[in-house]
């Protein structure tokens, strides 16, 4: 005779959750420790409109344009000293920080990112952290810069490889050594139009 097996467990202690639509919802920023209100959700839109490219489902054309790019820069070395180096390096690549006057309904940053606290001076920090920005077209140029470098650099280092097998006369058994480069999908979105940009 054969008798079912029953799996029995106490009640959760917080009581039982039903599932809701918040319950798997990938907006709900529980786990994101960079979350900033309004920009993340903004994001995350771009990201899924790109998949939506990528599948065929969307034109590139489509995509939206974030208005800016927001960071978390560090102002805190290890120690917990005070360190400005990466902030100052961030203000070269165009960058500010932002301040309390940047924060707000209708503007891009919705409200101040959960556990983030309004400094003396109006900026915005989190644990060793600054919350800075910069507008869409210095953070195309930046993105592109970066490219051309990484591409500047693989070139060189493919080069650097092939005249070190020529300078070594020799090759490996059964087939010459080769290069192998895979590029992945290129997705295009154009920005918006060139606005100034309001200053705290």
């Amino acid at each position: 005779m054969k008798v079912p097996i029953i799996i029995s467990e106490p009640p959760p202690e917080f009581g039982e959750l039903l599932e809701s639509p918040e319950f798997l919802d990938p907006n709900m920023m529980d786990s994101d420790v960079t979350y900033v209100p309004g920009y993340s959700e903004a994001r995350l839109a771009r990201d899924r409109a790109i998949v939506e490219v990528l599948q065929g489902k969307r034109a590139a054309k489509d995509v939206p344009t974030l208005p800016a790019k927001f960071r978390w820069e560090r102002c805190q070395n290890k120690k917990g000293d005070p360190d400005t180096r990466p902030v100052i390096q961030a203000g070269n690549n165009g960058y500010r920080v932002v301040h309390k006057d940047d924060i707000g309904e209708g503007k891009v940053v919705t409200s101040m990112p959960p556990g983030a606290e309004v400094q003396a001076d109006g900026t915005i920090r989190l644990g060793d952290t600054v919350l800075m920005v910069t507008d869409a077209q210095r953070a195309a140029r930046n993105e592109l810069q970066q490219r051309a470098r990484t591409a500047s650099a693989s070139r060189g280092a493919e080069a650097g490889f092939a005249e070190a097998l020529e300078a070594m006369g020799g090759k490996s058994k059964g087939s010459a050594p080769f290069i192998s480069k895979e590029v992945g999908h290129r997705v295009r979105a154009e920005l918006a139009p060139k606005q100034k940009s309001k200053e705290a």
